[in-house]
């Protein structure tokens, strides 16, 4: 079932393809809807070939953010995978973000060296040098407990996973600049045709045409 968003944007592309077949006339408030619609569409609509250019934009741009998406979800589904095998993370439970990036720094969720759970302590000894309450209190809320076990095979192991987590966030990173870039392009698209349209409507028109009685006529306009 489509969404509010998707049956406001077909009424608008079926009432811009109704305006496009039953009228000859060039508006430019169409053609920018248009573009802004579909970039390129109202370019093309005013005859302006350039329209082609960012048609073609628009298909590249969605097909590298499609592309990174998915591989950013294949990623994920890789390294989650990896952290069974070497880590020997839970499969079963539900890991948020903040769970992924320190797994991904720390050798265990423990209290040994290089465990997640000693970096907890040592962070509240600092916080709260003179109050053991307090630093039993910030442990308490800030460290793991078994349900959030890992322990690494090797750092070799470890280093692989957290690259995979970094391309996981560059892939992001770059759907996310893809999205920036497709308003973009919707947006001068649609300023181009604005343009385009206004200069084809104050185009000269000139043409011959005989009238019913095979008398020739010559018609002259320019639209200012």
């Amino acid at each position: 079932f489509m969404n509010t968003n998707s049956k406001i944007l077909l009424v608008i592309l079926i009432l811009l393809l109704f305006s496009s077949l039953y009228s000859n006339e060039i508006k430019p408030g169409i053609s920018l809807l248009k573009s802004a619609v579909l970039p390129g569409w109202g370019e093309v609509s005013a005859g302006n070939k350039i329209g082609y250019v960012f048609m073609a934009s628009e298909v590249l741009l969605w097909s590298s953010k499609f592309y990174f998406i998915q591989e950013a979800k294949l990623k994920d589904k890789q390294s989650f995978n990896y952290a069974i095998k070497h880590a020997g993370i839970d499969p079963s439970s539900n890991y948020d973000d903040d769970f992924f990036y320190h797994l991904s720094r720390y050798d265990s969720y423990g209290y040994s060296t290089g465990g997640y759970n000693l970096f907890i302590v040592e962070q509240a000894e600092s916080l709260y040098p003179d109050s053991v309450e307090q630093q039993n209190e910030y442990i308490q809320d800030n460290a793991y407990n078994e349900s959030h076990f890992w322990e690494w095979e090797d750092n070799d192991v470890q280093y692989d996973y957290s690259i995979m987590r970094k391309r996981i966030l560059e892939y992001n990173d770059y759907s996310q600049a893809l999205t920036g870039a497709i308003i973009a392009n919707h947006l001068v698209s649609a300023i181009t045709s604005l343009i385009s349209s206004n200069k084809r409507k104050r185009r000269s028109e000139f043409g011959i045409f005989p009238d019913s009685k095979m008398n020739i006529n010559i018609i002259y306009s320019y639209k200012f």
